[in-house]
C-alpha cells in the first residue's frame, strides 16, 4: 500500500491575491507532476491532513475537490486551523471519490483519522472524548501495524512560528498509541520536513504543498516551494519526500 500524503495547500475563495495565485499554481503543479510520474510513484490513495483552505470559503474547497476528484484515486481530507469544518464537510460528501481515513486501510495495515481542530485557535487539542475512542478502536483492531493522521505536528520541529502552536496534548496521544501496536504518525501544519523516530513509532511531517516556512523563524519567512510525501505501508515502513 502506498499513499500519498499531501498536506497545507491554502487555497483562497478570492483568487485574485498574489498569494491566492501562488498556492493555486503550486496545487495544481504538484498534481500535474503527481499525474506525470503516477506510474512511477505507483500510489493506490492518498491522504490530505488539513488547511485544506486558507479563509474558509466554499470556493476554495471547490476549486480543491474538483481537482481531487480528477485524480480518480480514493483519497481522505482532515480539517486544519484555517479550515470551515462546515463548508468542508459540505464539499467533502459533493466529492465522487472522497472516503474516511479509515476506508482506505488495507488487510496488513489499520489507519485511523483524527481532528485536532480547536475552533478559533491556530493550536491543535485532540478531545477527551476522541481519544477515548480511539483507545477503543485501537483496542478493538485485530491488525498489528496501526497509522494514524491528523493536522497538528505532535513535537517541536525546530520553527518557533508554528512550534508555539503544535498539538498541545502529544502526550496523551503519544501514551495511547505507545499502548498500542501504531508504527506511524502522519501530520502537517508546520510548513517543513520533519521525522523522528518515538519508540516504535515513525512521527512524519509532511511538507506544505502551498509552501514551507523558512526552518528556524519565528517571524513569518516564506520560502517558496512545494513538497509531497509518499509512505509506503509495506513490511518495511518508508517515506519519500518530493519538492517541486
Amino acid at each position: 500500500m502506498r499513499v500519498l500524503h499531501i498536506t497545507d495547500t491554502h487555497l483562497f475563495s478570492d483568487e485574485n491575491s498574489v498569494q491566492a495565485k501562488i498556492h493555486y499554481e503550486n496545487f495544481i503543479n504538484a498534481l500535474s507532476h503527481f499525474n506525470a510520474n503516477r506510474n512511477i510513484f505507483n500510489v493506490d490513495r492518498i491522504i490530505v491532513t488539513g488547511d485544506i483552505s486558507h479563509d474558509g470559503g466554499t470556493l476554495s474547497y471547490e476549486l480543491f475537490f474538483k481537482n481531487m476528484d480528477r485524480l480518480s484515486l480514493p483519497y481522505a481530507v482532515l480539517p486544519g486551523n484555517h479550515d470551515d469544518i462546515e463548508h468542508l464537510d459540505a464539499a467533502m460528501k459533493a466529492a465522487k471519490h472522497a472516503v474516511t481515513v479509515e476506508q482506505l486501510s488495507s488487510a496488513s495495515w489499520a489507519l485511523f483519522g483524527l481532528n485536532s481542530v480547536v475552533p478559533g485557535e491556530d493550536y491543535g487539542v485532540i478531545r477527551k472524548e476522541t481519544l477515548y475512542k480511539l483507545r477503543e478502536d485501537l483496542t478493538g483492531t485485530a491488525c498489528e501495524n496501526i497509522a494514524i493522521f491528523l493536522h497538528h505536528h505532535l513535537i517541536p520541529v525546530g520553527t518557533p512560528l508554528v512550534d508555539v502552536c503544535q498539538l498541545m496534548n502529544a502526550d496523551d496521544l503519544l501514551s495511547i498509541c505507545h499502548d498500542s501496536p501504531v508504527k506511524f504518525i502522519g501530520t502537517g501544519h508546520a510548513h517543513t520536513l520533519f521525522q523522528r523516530k518515538i519508540g516504535n513509532i515513525l512521527v512524519s511531517v509532511s511538507p506544505a504543498l502551498c509552501s514551507q516556512w523558512e526552518n528556524g523563524t519565528s517571524t513569518v519567512n516564506v520560502v517558496n516551494n512545494s513538497g509531497f510525501s509518499i509512505i509506503s505501508f509495506d513490511e518495511n515502513l518508508f517515506i519519500e519526500t518530493h519538492f517541486i
